[in-house]
């Protein structure tokens, strides 16, 4: 435990320095390194396809805005309680999504304890719906099993049981009933594919 204390400990007084170092500099130069930068991104070896995909607008959750109305109209049908923002790292590692397989995403899962609800929207690269549903389903089945291991968490295991997930050319969506939701998630599956 000591060791991973120091570890951590270590980590954070590293990122602190990078930081202050990253502050030094003249304004000037700043800018052209920028620049310089942005312009280089999209040919880094290992950057996202969200970087690279610079013709589409994306908000400050990897969203484009072609994902806003199918999220919003699952979210208005399931609302999700103490929402937790699904970020890129959750894309890769709880989702096992690689990179290039997914162009953008939007979703929000619960925080709370005992709650699995989950609304997942994702743009999938072409030719990869069916591979992002798959790892969707792996999901599910890792969320079924975790949640049986839990008496108290019968509900969430039986909403996580009846996950929606649904792909229509290259959207692909996830939805997990939240512990509130009465809404018929199929119905609101469909109008959201529909959009």
């Amino acid at each position: 435990m000591k060791l991973r204390a120091k570890i951590i400990l270590t980590a954070a007084s590293l990122a602190l320095s990078c930081a202050l170092l990253a502050g030094c500099g003249s304004s000037s130069s700043n800018t052209a390194s920028s620049a310089a930068s942005s312009e280089d991104a999209s040919s880094v070896p290992g950057s996202t396809v969200l970087s690279q995909a610079s013709s589409i607008t994306l908000g400050e959750d990897n969203s484009t805005d072609a994902l806003n109305a199918p999220f919003e109209t699952l979210l208005d049908a399931n609302p999700i309680s103490n929402q937790f923002e699904i970020a890129a790292m959750n894309i890769e590692y709880d989702f096992n999504l690689p990179a290039d397989d997914v162009v953008s995403y939007k979703g929000v899962k619960s925080n709370d304890n005992g709650d699995a609800g989950l609304v997942l929207v994702i743009e999938a690269a072409d030719g990869k719906a069916q591979d992002v549903a798959e790892a969707l389903q792996a999901y599910q089945q890792d969320q079924v099993a975790f949640y049986g291991n839990y008496a108290e968490f019968a509900q969430a295991q039986d909403n996580v049981e009846n996950a929606v997930i649904a792909f229509k050319d290259n959207t692909v969506v996830m939805v997990i009933a939240s512990n509130e939701c009465t809404a018929d998630l199929d119905s609101a599956v469909d109008s959201a594919l529909a959009e």
